[in-house]
């Protein structure tokens, strides 16, 4: 996220044109900064799921849209000329769900450790 442009007066209006190119508002820095804040403070899993579901819930028209706009304004900062935007907004979008995932998935605990052994077990007598 701190990739895009900061949600400031000067970042208004990518904002407002990924708002409506994804056709949701669960993205705008109003909507996640809780999540954001949190996720900062070592909390991340309200964030990616928030995420996930956000990105799940576009429709492909509506993707390829936020790609677009998404990789304009990292092709404007990140100085990437030589990349389409739509492909470089693309991979932000997949990297961002990946990223979510991971933060998901990482989050589910192995503490449990009959649970653990049951898993070996599993395994050892396949």
């Amino acid at each position: 996220m701190a990739a895009l442009p900061a949600p400031t007066k000067a970042g208004e209006r990518f904002w407002s044109d990924l708002w409506r190119s994804s056709g949701t508002a669960y993205l705008l820095p109003g909507n996640i900064k809780a999540l954001v804040l949190r996720s900062l403070a070592g909390e991340g899993t309200p964030l990616a799921r928030q995420i996930l579901s956000t990105v799940d819930e576009m429709t492909p028209p509506q993707r390829v849209a936020a790609g677009e706009v998404i990789g304009q304004a990292l092709a404007e900062f990140d100085h990437l000329p030589d990349l389409k935007t739509q492909v470089i907004g693309e991979l932000w979008l997949r990297d961002l769900e990946l990223t979510a995932w991971r933060v998901l998935h990482a989050d589910r605990r192995w503490d449990d450790p009959a649970g653990r052994q049951a898993f070996v077990d599993a395994w050892t007598s396949a």
